[in-house]
């Protein structure tokens, strides 16, 4: 995303704050994010389309409101993909399906 890193920083602190105030969106696996020539990447992977949209509809827009970044400003294009395989520690867990 063409953005300092900065604008990362402010856009999670504030979903965190809408997260915590409004409930969590299930189902987000891995979510990162790393410095870039033009600024900043960010991959994240949902067990569902569905649960990314929820995200997307109800916790993206107020924390993009309280980090002050206008919804106007050119938005990042997303890349879908479908993982072969993710793998968290909850994986290697005894309770793990």
């Amino acid at each position: 995303m063409p953005a300092p890193i900065d604008v990362y920083l402010a856009m999670h602190r504030a979903v965190l704050e809408v997260m915590s105030e409004d409930g969590e969106v299930e189902g987000l696996l891995v979510h990162y994010a790393y410095p870039s020539a033009d600024g900043f990447d960010l991959v994240e992977v949902w067990e569902s389309k569905e649960q990314l949209d929820t995200f997307n509809r109800e916790v993206f827009p107020k924390a993009m409101e309280r980090a002050g970044i206008p919804m106007g400003e050119r938005q990042p294009e997303p890349v879908e993909f479908t993982p072969t395989v993710v793998m968290t520690p909850r994986a290697f867990s005894s309770d793990a399906g």
